[in-house]
């Protein structure tokens, strides 16, 4: 009598395409989770930015119904955090040789030749900036500070040559990233009669036309405005500390766009 013979296994392996196909199949499986993904992280980040360029725009209000806290950063102030110089210390001629001029003078200076881009605009900074004085969460009784549990503040600031630099970024203990403000003369103006004539102390029949403007639609001094309010638009940018130059006259859309009216 023959010995039984074992069964025939009933389990086979895999084959070689079958394998080949499972590969295939995860791996568009792991593309498509990291499109999706990267696609998911890009829209936080550009809600975190819109969330900081928003928490900037009430600061920026404040800053040009009071442009005298508008804190001026050159070579030198942008390398401390203790600066003490403020937008009146930039040299502009913005009082019209009276220190005691209204904020609205000062503020109309500063913006009635803005107009578009680059060099025709004006640009300001939006930061948050930690507070550290001497004696603010010191350890070991050395110069060496906790930056992360002091306080903040949101500044504003006017740079000269128009850029935020990375000295800045250290000197002035900034967090996050800054947002660049190009700002700008309203399309509200379109239409209105801005300028006073002085025979009659009443506006004037010229009417602003429709940008784009070769020249600033308003008067040059606010003595000869008609107007109460002055309407401008700010532009919320990112800024990644790049030379103006390489900006200023980029099209980017910005993140967030702003009408403000500043009132006399």
């Amino acid at each position: 009598m023959n010995p039984p013979r074992n069964p025939p296994s009933s389990r086979s392996g895999f084959s070689l395409i079958e394998v080949t196909l499972a590969i295939g199949i995860v791996g568009v499986a792991i593309l498509s989770l990291v499109g999706i993904l990267g696609s998911t992280f890009q829209q936080v980040d550009e809600i975190m930015q819109t969330n900081r360029a928003l928490s900037g725009v009430a600061r920026l209000i404040g800053a040009l119904d009071n442009p005298r806290s508008i804190v001026y950063l050159d070579a030198a102030g942008e390398k401390v955090p203790f600066n003490s110089k403020y937008l009146m210390d930039s040299g502009l001629p913005l009082d019209g040789g009276n220190p005691s001029v209204s904020n609205f003078d000062i503020a109309y200076r500063l913006l009635k030749d803005a107009r578009d881009n680059g060099d025709n605009a004006v640009w300001l900074y939006v930061y948050e900036r930690k507070i550290v004085s001497f004696e603010n969460d010191k350890k070991d009784g050395e110069n060496n500070y906790a930056l992360f549990s002091n306080p903040s503040m949101i500044e504003v600031a006017y740079c000269s040559g128009n850029n935020l630099s990375l000295e800045a970024f250290a000197g002035r203990n900034i967090i996050g990233a800054p947002m660049r403000v190009r700002l700008s003369l309203s399309k509200l103006l379109v239409g209105q009669r801005p300028t006073i004539t002085l025979a009659t102390l009443e506006p004037s029949s010229t009417k602003v036309a429709a940008p784009p403007w070769s020249s600033s639609p308003i008067p040059a001094t606010p003595s000869e405005y008609a107007l109460a309010y002055l309407p401008v638009v700010a532009e919320f940018f990112p800024h990644d500390y790049s030379p103006y130059d390489s900006f200023k006259t980029k099209s980017d859309p910005p993140l967030l766009v702003q009408n403000i009216v500043i009132s006399r």
